[in-house]
C-alpha cells in the first residue's frame, strides 16, 4: 500500500528526471558534490542566522568549552 509519505515530491521527481542525463560515475560524483555543497551552504546560512538571532559570539562558544571541561 502506498501512503502519502511514500510519494515523491515535485522536487524529487525533477531531480530524478535530471539524473537520466548522467552518463557515468564521474558525472554522478560531480552532481553529488554539487548537491552536498548546496546543502552545506544552506546549513551554514541557517546556523549563522540562528547565531545572530541569539547573539552567539566566539566568546560564548569559548565559555561553553571552558565550562564543559570542568
Amino acid at each position: 500500500m502506498v501512503t502519502t509519505s511514500d510519494k515523491l515530491t515535485q522536487i524529487q521527481l525533477e531531480l530524478l528526471k535530471s539524473f537520466r542525463f548522467i552518463a557515468d560515475e564521474k558525472q554522478l560524483s560531480e552532481v553529488k558534490s554539487l548537491l552536498n555543497f548546496y546543502f552545506r551552504c544552506k546549513l551554514d546560512e541557517a546556523i549563522t542566522r540562528e547565531e545572530n538571532s541569539r547573539d552567539y559570539t566566539a566568546a560564548v562558544y569559548q565559555q561553553w568549552l571552558k565550562s564543559s571541561k570542568k
